[in-house]
């Protein structure tokens, strides 16, 4: 874990100490291990993708509550509710609860989950639901639950990586223990954390664990918000382009989509290719500054996309070295990325993220520096370096939660006419990298973001 992994990690141990009045009990054994993840060969696969299982009925499918941790949102439960979906769990069943991603407020954010699980229930007609609570996420659940007539509502809780399980209901705990090898978000977003979640909600194992195409159109909806406070972008325009996967240049004259973002900066749904690649731009009437998001293709429906995004005079750019000769990118993976081998794994156990401009030799920018504990990386060239890739670290950020900064510096072009290429070569499948390509848009009118999926993509 990087250094200021750890410095946020005793962050969330002080959390925990505040809500340790719930002690451990409830189902949680200590083992987190879960099953042995079924084949994706089940459940209806075949080379055309597949369908979704029969829907599992509502008494057992009950309505699903992610509370996401610090620096979260529900992009760390994405993932997990399409593994959900393809065993037949109804989509409308499985939501978020989001706060301040960057607040302490637990007793606050616990009298808000309160308001949101009375909503959804009303909502959906049920009289209970499943709670799922990730690092701080657990604090604000284990809060939540301490009100008897709160854990009346709650069937069964699953606590991940973060606060013990409280007595009150029954609970399952997976954490990295019980998981060797996978850090911090890993635990919250892996097919092995989805397989033993799976198995204590439902009561049996999962038929589908790995993210297969559906058959049926893939549908996309969910937020555009300010990270990490997880407000809407409130009054910017979404324009979504299909775009051409070898440069990221755009193969239309106009977008495919476009959406006015109301305070909750909601979007969709809107219909794409399985697939396909796209680029979602943020704009708003009171800044030059755009924001280009490139999202790895998606396989499969989600109702929990989300578009990490900040105001044009928000602390990121704020801290980000702009000018018109050069790009700046944030690659995101809600899965850590690795830069130092795992000494309790064999093998090379480091991910592997090269940059490259218009076909030039690529930069490895996973430096030891980085850590295990980042899920965001800034790219950008250093105003104390111009014009060079040094890899050092880059001010501000690579101090902050969950993130890391490199300077890399990437050529720009006022026409965005070149290709800056960023490839990502995951631990553990070296055989699949994935590349993203996009303009190379420069930094003074321009932000760009690369979000890599947290499970293998072909």
């Amino acid at each position: 874990m990087a250094r200021a992994g750890c410095r946020w990690r005793a962050v969330l141990v002080a959390l925990v100490v505040l809500v340790a009045a719930c002690s451990s009990g409830g189902d949680d054994s200590g083992d987190s291990s879960g099953p042995e993840p079924a084949s994706a060969d089940g459940g209806g696969v075949n080379e055309d993708g597949v369908d979704p299982l029969p829907a599992l009925p509502d008494e057992v499918a009950l309505p699903l509550v992610f509370v996401h941790g610090f620096a979260g949102s529900a992009q760390q439960y994405e993932s997990q509710a399409m593994r959900f979906v393809a065993n037949g769990y109804p989509q409308d069943r499985i939501v978020a609860y989001e706060h301040d991603g960057a607040g302490f407020d637990i007793a606050g954010f616990s009298a808000g989950l309160s308001r949101f699980v009375d909503a959804t229930l009303a909502d959906l007609g049920a009289e209970q639901v499943y709670l799922v609570g990730h690092s701080r996420g657990t604090a604000v659940s284990s809060a939540y639950l301490n009100d008897p007539a709160n854990a009346a509502k709650v069937a069964k809780y699953v606590a991940i990586d973060g606060a013990p399980c409280p007595a009150v209901v029954p609970c399952l705990a997976p954490n990295q223990a019980g998981n060797p090898g996978q850090s911090h978000v890993e635990v919250a977003t892996s097919k092995e954390s989805f397989a033993a979640q799976y198995e204590f909600l439902i009561g049996e194992a999962p038929e589908v664990v790995d993210i297969v195409p559906q058959r049926d159109p893939v549908l996309l909806s969910g937020r555009a918000v300010n990270f990490p406070a997880n407000t809407g972008r409130a009054g910017a325009t979404l324009d979504v382009w299909e775009v051409d996967a070898a440069t990221g240049a755009r193969t239309g004259d106009a977008p495919r989509d476009s959406f006015e973002l109301g305070d909750d900066g909601a979007f969709g749904p809107l219909e794409v290719e399985s697939g396909a690649h796209h680029e979602f731009v943020l704009s708003t009437d009171q800044s030059p500054v755009q924001h280009h998001l490139y999202l790895q293709p998606y396989v499969r429906s989600s109702d929990l996309v989300r578009l990490l995004s900040s105001p044009p005079d928000g602390t990121t750019r704020a801290n980000t070295n702009v000018g018109d000769g050069h790009a700046s990118i944030v690659a995101i993976r809600m899965r850590e990325w690795y830069a130092e081998d795992d000494p309790d794994l064999p093998g090379d156990e480091r991910d592997v993220l090269e940059v490259s401009s218009d076909g030039g030799e690529p930069v490895n920018v996973m430096t030891d520096f980085v850590g295990n504990g980042a899920i965001g990386l800034h790219l950008h060239d250093d105003a104390a370096t111009p014009g060079e890739s040094t890899l050092a670290a880059l001010p501000y950020f690579s101090s902050q939660p969950f993130q890391s900064g490199v300077d890399v510096f990437m050529p720009a072009s006022e026409a965005a006419d070149g290709t800056i290429t960023v490839t990502n070569t995951p631990r553990g499948d070296t055989g699949r990298p994935q590349t993203l390509n996009v303009p190379n848009w420069p930094s003074s009118g321009h932000s760009i973001s690369v979000m890599f999926a947290d499970h293998p993509v072909d």
